[in-house]
C-alpha cells in the first residue's frame, strides 16, 4: 500500500481513536481472537482458561442501579466476569456469574430477570453526534433461562426484528451462579468488516433480580457512571490477534506536514513545545519521510540529509526501527547512516522511494521512511528539529522532507533498546544437574511432608465422593493404598482405588501444596496466578502447577494417564493446588493415581522447568525443521522452490489438508480427501525427490483424528459424532454455517477405519515421508456425553457434595488405545511423525514424538515447557519475513525455538536464522535464550557458554532477521571457560554454534 492509501486508512483510525479519548473509558479494550482450537458453545467455560477477562463485575464500583426490596450486599448477590473472543464467523461470549437467587420468566419478560445484556457499536465514529441507537447499533439479551422449563435464550431488542438465528446460547447452573456461554454470528448482525484491527465500541451489563414480582431492580455496567443509554459513553474495542495485539495507529504529533524542499546546504527548522507533564509521561520517537529529488527511482544518495535535535546530530545511537546496513534486492549493501549522523535517501520523484523498483527495494522495508528515538532527549519548553541537506558535490540537487512528527511511547520503554549495552556483560552458561533438594520425607494416606532448605513443606491430600465430605476420610466400600517414593530427586505419590461396592462412585481428589515458605508465585501450565485469590484452570499442554517462594519452589507433575487428562490446578487460600474433579469408579473398579512432586532450592519458574525437563527426560534431539506448503505452492518455479527452502534450511515440506478442496474453496478431510485427486501431494512428491534426491528434503502430509467434512460420514459414523450436554451434535470453530466441519470420536469399529486409510494414503499412495498429526491428543472438545461409549472413568460431578450429575468421556482417553496403534504404525513403516501440542499421557509422553505449538496466542508457548520447545509461525500476523523473524524472536521470550508456518508468504532472498538453529537438544530453556548441546540461541545480549572451554563460530543477525558484521562478537575465556560475547541491539539476534 502506498503512503497516500496508509495515510487515509490512518486519518480514519486516528479519529476514531480521537473519538475514544472523549469516551467515559478511554482506553482502547482489545477483544482477543479464538485461536485453534476454538471454544466450544456448551455452557463448560474451561477451554476459556487461557481468554482474558474483558470485564470484571467484581466490587461496588460498577453498581449502575439497585433499587431492590433488599439492598446490594456484595459479589455473591451481583457479580462476575465477562469474557470475549473473536473469529471470522462471529463473536463468543461466556459469563461468569455470581448470583444467591436466580429468578428468570423468560419471553417477552427476560430483560426484568437474570441476564447478561450486551450492546453493540460497530460504527463508532459515524453519525457520532448522534447519542441514540440507530442503524449499526444492536442491543442483545443472553438469558440463561432457569435452569428448568426456560431454555437458554438470545433475544435482540434492538434493533427490532433481527434475528440471530445461528446464534447459540448456553448455560450452566453452579453453586454461586452461573456460566453462560453464547455465540453471535457476524453475518447475521449485519457486520461485514470483521477483521483484526476493527474498531467497535460496546457496553456489557449483568442484571440481576432476586424476586420475580421485582423488574430488573439491580444491574452493573461495565462503562463510567452513571449509567445511560448514549453511545458517547460506550467503552471501545478492538479486534486483537490471539495474544491481544493489534496494529492501531499511535497517537502522533504532527509537527510538519510538508512537503519542503531544500537545497545543497539549506537548512529547515521544525520548532515546538513540550510541557513538562509531556515529558515525563512518555518517551518519543521522531518520524518523517525523506527523498533526494530525482525523476524517477535511481538508488540512493549515501550522506545526503543531517538531522540535529536542539543542535545535537541525531545519530546511529538513536536509529529505530531500521539497521544502519541495508540490502537492496540486487544484493547491494549500503549504509543507512554515516559517521557525522547524514542519512542515505532514495533518488525518487515521490515517497514510494525505490520501494517498487526490481533492484534497489529494500525487503520488507519503505525506503522513505526514517525514525529517531529520542529517550529523555526532549527538554521542557522550546525544541528544535533541524534538517540539513548536505548532498556532497552536486549543488543542484534537493532533499524533500514531509509528515514530521512525534509518535509517543511508554516513559521508560525506549532505554537501552536501539543500540548495544556497554559495560559488564551476565553470563549464561548450564547450571548443575538436577539435585535431590528434600529430605526427611514421611507419608501419610492424607499427607506427605518433607524438609526443604530448613523449611517444612507439606502435600495435602483431600478425597470427596456422595458418601464422605472433602477430607481423608473415604467410605468403607473404597480400598485406599498410598505408596510414597523418593526417585532422585522428586518423589513418587501413587494412591490405589478399589470400588468394592455394586454402585458407580464418585472419587474426587485434590492436592494442596503448603510451604512454611509462602509461595510469592503460582504458575499453572506456565501461566502465573496470584497466590492472594482463589482461581483455578484446566492443565494443559504444560501439565505442572508450581509454587515459588522466597528461597524455594515446589511443583507437582501427574503422571497418570487419566490425572493428566482430568486435572485441573490453580490457588486455594494462598496454596497451589492440583485436582480431579471429573473422578468416578464403576462396581468393582480398580484405578492408580500417580504424581511427582519435585521440590528445588531455587526460587524462580525457569529453574524448576529446567530441573523437570531433566527428570522428566524430555531433552531429546530436535531435528525436524519444517514448513507448511499450502495449495497451489507445488507449482513453484524450481527456483522458487529452492529459495524458499534453502533459506530456511526446511528438511520437511509439510503439505496442508488445504491442498485438496471442495468447489466452494472448502478444504477437505477424511474419505472425501483420500477420493480426491490429491494432484499438490503427487506434484509436491516429484518436485521433492527431483530437487532433492539426496533425501536432504522430505514431504510430511497433514492428518487429523477428531474432524471430518465428508457428508456421508456423518451418517455413517453417527454414533461416532460427538455429543455436548444436551444431546447435540457440534462443529469446529462455528464453521461455514455450522455445518461443514464436525466433531467427532474415532472408534475401532468406527470411524478410527477412515482414520486409518487416510494414514494408508498418506503413507502408501503419497510415499509421504512422514505424518503431521494436527491437535494430536483431542481437538476443541474436551468431553464427549454420548450414550453409547464411556471411558469408565469421567463424569460431570458436583464438587461440592460429591452426587454424580452425568457421565461423560473424555476424547484423549477414549481415542488413546487408537492413536497408540496408529503411532506405532506410522514408525514402523519408516516415516517420521510431528505432532500439533503436546501429548496429554504418560503413555503417549514415553513416545518422544517431536511436537510444535501455534502462536496465535503467542502465550500457549509457556505449553511447550515440558515437552518439545518449537513454535510455529503464526498463521494470524505473519505477512512477510519481518513479521516471521519477530514471532521467531518472540518464541525466543517464552524459551522456544521456531518453525515456519507459511513459507510461502514469508519467503525471503536470504538465510533466515533456522539455518543455524537446527539440530537441537535442549539442555536448558530461558526467556530470550535457550541452550542446546549443539548451538545456543539468544535475543539477548550476555555472555553465553556451555561452562567448559568449547570452540564455536557466531552468527548475528540484524532487526530485519539479515546476517550482519554490525556487532561484533568476541571469544572470552574466564576461569577457564569460554564465552561468546554478544553485544547486540534489541531486535536482533545470535546463534552460538559449539564445533
Amino acid at each position: 500500500m502506498g503512503f497516500k492509501g496508509f495515510r487515509n486508512i490512518w486519518l480514519a483510525a486516528l479519529a476514531i481513536l480521537a473519538l475514544s479519548l472523549l469516551r467515559a473509558d478511554a482506553a482502547i479494550r482489545p477483544i482477543v481472537y479464538d485461536t485453534d482450537p476454538p471454544v466450544v458453545v456448551d455452557g463448560d467455560l474451561s477451554d476459556w482458561d487461557a481468554v482474558p477477562v474483558f470485564a470484571d463485575f467484581s466490587g461496588k464500583a460498577q453498581l449502575a442501579k439497585d433499587r431492590g426490596k433488599v439492598d446490594y450486599f456484595g459479589d455473591a448477590d451481583l457479580g462476575g466476569t465477562v469474557k470475549l473472543c473473536w473469529r471470522p464467523v462471529g463473536l463468543f461470549v461466556a459469563a461468569r456469574i455470581t448470583d444467591n437467587v436466580l429468578v428468570q420468566k423468560g419471553g417477552e419478560k427476560a430483560w426484568t430477570g437474570d441476564h447478561v445484556d450486551l450492546r453493540l457499536d460497530f460504527d463508532p465514529a459515524s453519525a457520532a453526534e448522534r447519542e441514540t441507537f440507530g442503524d449499526g447499533q444492536l442491543q442483545i439479551i443472553l438469558s440463561p433461562g432457569n435452569f428448568a422449563e426456560i431454555k437458554p435464550e438470545i433475544q435482540v431488542i434492538q434493533p427490532q426484528g433481527m434475528k440471530l438465528t445461528s446464534g447459540r446460547i448456553q448455560a450452566h447452573r453452579n453453586a454461586d451462579g452461573y456460566d453462560l456461554e453464547a455465540f453471535l454470528p457476524w453475518k447475521e448482525m449485519n457486520f461485514a468488516n470483521a477483521s483484526q484491527n476493527t474498531l467497535l465500541s460496546l457496553e456489557i451489563l449483568i442484571s440481576d433480580s432476586d424476586d420475580p414480582a421485582e423488574a430488573q431492580p439491580r444491574y452493573k455496567a461495565l462503562g463510567k457512571l452513571p449509567f445511560t443509554a448514549d453511545r458517547s459513553r460506550m467503552v471501545m474495542a478492538v479486534l486483537a490477534d490471539g495474544s491481544g495485539h493489534c496494529d492501531l495507529p499511535v497517537q502522533e504529533r504532527v509537527l510538519e506536514q510538508g512537503p519542503k524542499s531544500l537545497k545543497q546546504n539549506e537548512k529547515s527548522v521544525v520548532a515546538f513545545e513540550m510541557s513538562p507533564e509531556a515529558c515525563a509521561a512518555s518517551d518519543y520517537v521522531l518520524r518523517f519521510r525523506a527523498r533526494a529529488d530525482f525523476e524517477r527511482p535511481g538508488g540512493y544518495a549515501e550522506g545526503a540529509l543531517l538531522v540535529k535535535l536542539n543542535g545535537t546530530p541525531l545519530g546511529i545511537d538513536q536509529l529505530y526501527e531500521r539497521d544502519p546496513m541495508f540490502t537492496m534486492k540486487s544484493g547491494r549493501s549500503m549504509s543507512l547512516i554515516n559517521a557525522q549522523g547524514a542519512l542515505t535517501l532514495p533518488w525518487s520523484s515521490d515517497f514510494k522511494g525505490c520501494d517498487e523498483d526490481k533492484n534497489y527495494a529494500i525487503p520488507s522495508t519503505k525506503s522513505a521512511e526514517f525514525a529517531f528515538a529520542l529517550p529523555g532527549m526532549l527538554k521542557v519548553g522550546q525544541n528544535t528539529i533541524e534538517f540539513e541537506n548536505v548532498i556532497p558535490k552536486v549543488a543542484s540537487l534537493v532533499t524533500v522532507i514531509a509528515d514530521v512528527s512525534l509518535a509517543a511511547r511508554p516513559a521508560g520503554s525506549l532505554k537501552n533498546l536501539m543500540i548495544p549495552p556497554i559495560g559488564e556483560l551476565e553470563r549464561f552458561e548450564p547450571g548443575a544437574p538436577v539435585q535431590v533438594a528434600y529430605d526427611k520425607v514421611n507419608s501419610q494416606p492424607e499427607r506427605v511432608t518433607f524438609q526443604l532448605g530448613g523449611e517444612t513443606v507439606h502435600i495435602v491430600s483431600e478425597f470427596l465422593t456422595a458418601d464422605t465430605p472433602w477430607g481423608a476420610s473415604l467410605p468403607v466400600y473404597i480400598r485406599h493404598e498410598r505408596e510414597t517414593i523418593p526417585q532422585g530427586a522428586v518423589i513418587l505419590v501413587r494412591d490405589s482405588f478399589e470400588n468394592t461396592g455394586s454402585q458407580i462412585t464418585s472419587l474426587l481428589q485434590r492436592h494442596s501444596v503448603e510451604m512454611s515458605d509462602a509461595p510469592q508465585k503460582v504458575f499453572v501450565s506456565g501461566n502465573e496466578l496470584s497466590p492472594k485469590y482463589d482461581a483455578s484452570r484446566e492443565l494443559f499442554n504444560n501439565l505442572s502447577v508450581i509454587g515459588i517462594g522466597k528461597h524455594s519452589s515446589v511443583g507437582i507433575v501427574p503422571m497418570s494417564d487419566v490425572l493428566s487428562v482430568h486435572a485441573s490446578a490453580g490457588v486455594s487460600k494462598g496454596r497451589p493446588q492440583i485436582a480431579d474433579l471429573d473422578m468416578v469408579l464403576p462396581p468393582q473398579g480398580k484405578y492408580v493415581s500417580e504424581f511427582l512432586i519435585l521440590p528445588q532450592a531455587k526460587a524462580d519458574y525457569w529453574s524448576w522447568i529446567n530441573a523437570a525437563r531433566q527428570v522428566l527426560e524430555v531433552n531429546g534431539p530436535i531435528t525436524l525443521l519444517t514448513g507448511f506448503a499450502f495449495q497451489g505452492n507445488c507449482n513453484f518455479s524450481d527456483e522458487t522452490q529452492r529459495r524458499i527452502i534453502d533459506n530456511f534450511k526446511i528438511n520437511y515440506v509439510i503439505q496442508s489438508n488445504s491442498c485438496a478442496r471442495r468447489p466452494n474453496g472448502q478444504a477437505m478431510r477424511g474419505t472425501e480427501w483420500i477420493n480426491s485427486p490429491l494432484t499438490d501431494y503427487h506434484t509436491m512428491r516429484n518436485v521433492i525427490d527431483r530437487l532433492y534426491p539426496d533425501k536432504s528434503v522430505k514431504q510430511m502430509i497433514y492428518f487429523h483424528c477428531f474432524l471430518d467434512t465428508t457428508p456421508e460420514n456423518k451418517e455413517l459414523y453417527a454414533s461416532d459424532l460427538v455429543r455436548l450436554k444436551d444431546g447435540s451434535t457440534t462443529v469446529y470453530g462455528a464453521n461455514f454455517g455450522n455445518d461443514h466441519l464436525y466433531c467427532l470420536v474415532p472408534s475401532e469399529n468406527g470411524w478410527a477405519k477412515v482414520g486409518e486409510s487416510w494414514l494408508d494414503c498418506i503413507m502408501h499412495d503419497i510415499k509421504a515421508d512422514g505424518v503431521f498429526w494436527d491437535e494430536f491428543s483431542r481437538s476443541n472438545i474436551k468431553y464427549a456425553y454420548n450414550e453409547n461409549f464411556w471411558d469408565n472413568v469421567s463424569a460431570d460431578v458436583d464438587p461440592n457434595n460429591g452426587i454424580i450429575i452425568r457421565k461423560k468421556s473424555s476424547v484423549t482417553l477414549l481415542s488413546l488405545p487408537w492413536r497408540v496403534k496408529m503411532v506405532d504404525w506410522i514408525r514402523k513403516e519408516g516415516k517420521d511423525l510431528i505432532i500439533n501440542g503436546a501429548a496429554l499421557t504418560r503413555t503417549m509422553r514415553d513416545k518422544k514424538i517431536q511436537t510444535m505449538f501455534e502462536t496465535g496466542q503467542i502465550s500457549a508457548l509457556n505449553g511447550a515447557h515440558l515437552t518439545t520447545p518449537v513454535a510455529l509461525g503464526d498463521h494470524l500476523t505473519e505477512k512477510n519475513f519481518v513479521d516471521a523473524w519477530r514471532i521467531m524472536l518472540r518464541a525466543l521470550d517464552f524459551g522456544c525455538i521456531y518453525t515456519f508456518y507459511y513459507t510461502a508468504k514469508v519467503r525471503t532472498d536470504h538465510p533466515a536464522m533456522t539455518t543455524w538453529m537446527y539440530p537441537f537438544t535442549p539442555v536448558e530453556l530461558h526467556p530470550g535464550y535457550v541452550i542446546g548441546k549443539e548451538r545456543i540461541i539468544t535475543r539477548k545480549s550476555g555472555l553465553f557458554g556451555w561452562g567448559d572451554a568449547s570452540e564455536f563460530e557466531v552468527k548475528v543477525f540484524d532487526r530485519n532477521g539479515r546476517l550482519t558484521n554490525a556487532y561484533p562478537t568476541i571469544r572470552k575465556v574466564l576461569d577457564g571457560k569460554a564465552y561468546a560475547e554478544i553485544r547486540i541491539p534489541a531486535g536482533c539476534g545470535a546463534v552460538i554454534i559449539r564445533k
